[in-house]
């Protein structure tokens, strides 16, 4: 298992038996680089021991307290920090930890095992229960390569992933593993029973704050600047990852300011110029005087990475963005161990144009069903097929097409590939799940804030899933594919709590979303990156998928490959591609969403297991990258 995550870790790895198992470790050093800090780590007494990934922010004010309390410390490690901050205070010391984790910590005196997630979901923890023991790791591929866990598809995660192009925690596109979700823990006691439970408050509502325009804006970016800050910490290089919107901007100005010399800067660019940001990325890094790097990326690189694209997530993940993304890290990780990037800032401060659909969304929901099923037809008929990144057409359709549903459903519905009427269309086997229905899913974090405005409960929907699942995957996966840490000062508790307890119109104002973002840089940055709509990070798919990446594209989701796994429909496939091809329709994300998932099953679930078959039938818990 260990062997599988060398990527997350190539510095170091390490075992340690406990009284109730073992775990392993494979380690990504940046923060006291000296074998002092090598994992799995003990304190002096051996009282507790603990496998750690990400970093914790404030660690230096929490040694300092356990210093002042008689702890005895063996390294300089924020990982070392979480040990002596347990033996002190129990499990509200998790609470109390300011950064993006995934852990496990053993208590030797009780025979407690802990494992816990970030109050954002930002680094993943996987498990399963299985009757050998627990078993845990931070991606899927160990879990499934060495055969400790079955096969088995859950049909939930199967029809979430094919809704919203990810399978959101808890479930994964597996029956018997779960995922840890955000802000909570697993606690598994020396008799081996578990449970789960939430430990992180972010998810409170927060008070609304009552505070005037400019004192919002100017806590934002006090907030920010000691976001930055903190995460600026360590002992190797950081950079910064800059798209060229002004989320991204925003962090890499506030890094020029904090950073004791020249911050570098590294970007993507497309030939395509419907998807290149090079311009604003230059005009970025010239005003804050950034040593400043690009790469583009081209159709080849991406004939050369979308058969082994699997490998890279774990799991089932059809974000066009991810190709970029990956290219991106492997770019950046010549240079440096370390990057921030922007994301989280669209989720909190409402970005996406889907926020603004949702209000014009109101003016035409009173029309009977049968006239807004008419608008979608005609649309559909009128306006040509354009493949250019978020095309007028695209937003058009995808507007028109979600006008029946209710908010929440509607808003998962554009941003997602099927439909749910579509599914008994391209599944073989598809029938109603005696679980929890997908809408009461979905429906979950808006039904724990009842009172909040409805703008409120899409943002926190998208937190729950979009931003979790999809984006912070998106991120993890390429990032760390390149063994290459990414950080997300957007999402640093204060300035989440912040974000929540802003009135709406501090998000979304006449202009569009992300309002007190672009008053904070307006003057600080270039205002043809402040003043821009919302773009995104993706790579040309549509375009390619009929030219470059055709034949691959023809070749991978082949009738005979289709029906060989046993879990879509090949005529429906074959559909999808026909019309694609013909310039009929643009599937674009419906095709990356098959493509991903054939690509996946085929590399991890009928791939022969690797390694040792035969674990040990005491309780394990087994490496996190």
């Amino acid at each position: 298992m260990g062997r599988l995550l060398a990527h997350r870790g190539p510095d170091g790895a390490g075992t340690v038996r406990m009284s109730t198992g073992v775990i392993g470790h494979r380690r990504l050093s940046i923060i006291d680089l000296s074998e002092a800090a090598s994992q799995p780590l003990w304190d002096a007494g051996r009282r507790a021991v603990i496998t750690f990934n990400g970093e914790i922010y404030n660690y230096r004010e929490l040694r300092e307290e356990c210093l002042r309390a008689g702890a005895e410390f063996l390294s300089t490690s924020d990982t070392e920090v979480v040990i002596h901050l347990y033996l002190l205070q129990g499990e509200r010391a998790f609470d109390r930890l300011n950064g993006i984790f995934a852990f496990c910590l053993h208590d030797e005196r009780s025979g407690d095992d802990f494992l816990v997630r970030d109050p954002s979901g930002v680094k993943p923890l996987y498990y399963a229960d299985t009757p050998a023991g627990l078993f845990f790791a931070s991606e899927l591929g160990p879990l499934v390569r060495t055969g400790v866990v079955s096969r088995e598809i859950d049909p939930a995660g199967l029809e979430a992933y094919l809704q919203l192009d990810y399978v959101p925690a808890p479930r994964s596109i597996l029956k018997d593993v779960r995922k840890l979700r955000e802000g909570h823990l697993l606690h598994v006691d020396r008799a081996g029973r578990k449970t789960a439970r939430r430990y992180s408050t972010l998810d409170d509502p927060a008070a609304p704050r009552r505070a005037s325009l400019e004192e919002d804006v100017n806590e934002f970016g006090r907030l920010v600047r000691q976001a930055v800050e903190r995460q600026l910490v360590a002992d190797v290089p950081v950079g910064i990852l800059l798209s060229g919107g002004v989320d991204s901007a925003i962090v890499a100005a506030a890094a020029a300011e904090s950073a004791p010399k020249r911050i570098q800067t590294f970007s993507i660019a497309f030939e395509d110029p419907s998807f290149d940001e090079s311009k604003y990325q230059r005009e970025v890094a010239e005003r804050i005087g950034s040593d400043h790097h690009t790469e583009i990326l081209r159709p080849e690189a991406m004939l050369e990475l979308l058969p082994h694209i699997s490998q890279v997530v774990s799991e089932p993940l059809a974000d066009g963005s991810i190709f970029p993304t990956h290219l991106l890290a492997k770019f950046t990780r010549r240079s440096v161990k370390v990057a921030l990037s922007g994301d989280g800032a669209d989720e909190l401060f409402a970005g996406y144009p889907t926020y603004g659909a949702a209000r014009a969304a109101r003016w035409l929901t009173p029309l009977p069903s049968s006239m807004r099923r008419s608008l979608a037809r005609a649309a559909d008929a009128v306006l040509p097929v354009c493949y250019d990144n978020f095309s007028f057409d695209f937003k058009v359709k995808k507007f028109l097409a979600g006008l029946d549903s209710d908010p929440i459903a509607r808003n998962m519905r554009w941003l997602g590939s099927f439909a749910p009427e579509e599914l008994s269309r391209i599944l073989v086997r598809y029938e109603a799940s005696e679980e929890a229905s997908f809408s009461d899913w979905i429906h979950e974090p808006s039904a724990s804030i009842p009172d909040a405005t409805p703008l409120e409960k899409l943002l926190r929907t998208d937190q729950r899933f979009y931003m979790q699942d999809n984006c912070l995957v998106k991120v993890d996966r390429a990032s760390m594919a390149a063994s290459l840490e990414v950080r997300v000062p957007f999402l640093d508790p204060d300035l989440v709590r912040f974000a929540r307890s802003l009135p709406d119109d501090r998000k979304l104002g006449p202009g569009g979303g992300k309002r007190i973002l672009k008053l904070h840089a307006a003057g600080r940055l270039p205002e043809s990156v402040v003043g821009r709509r919302k773009k995104g990070f993706g790579a040309p798919l549509g375009k390619w998928f009929r030219g470059e990446l055709r034949e691959l594209l023809g070749d991978t989701l082949s009738p005979a490959r289709i029906r060989s796994q046993g879990l879509l429909r090949e005529s429906e496939v074959a559909r999808l591609l026909a019309e694609h091809w013909s310039g009929r329709r643009d599937h674009r994300k419906r095709l990356f969403n098959v493509l991903s998932l054939t690509l996946w099953f085929e590399s991890f679930a009928a791939a022969k297991p690797e390694g040792a078959q035969s674990p040990a039938a005491e309780s394990m818990v087994l490496p996190n990258g």
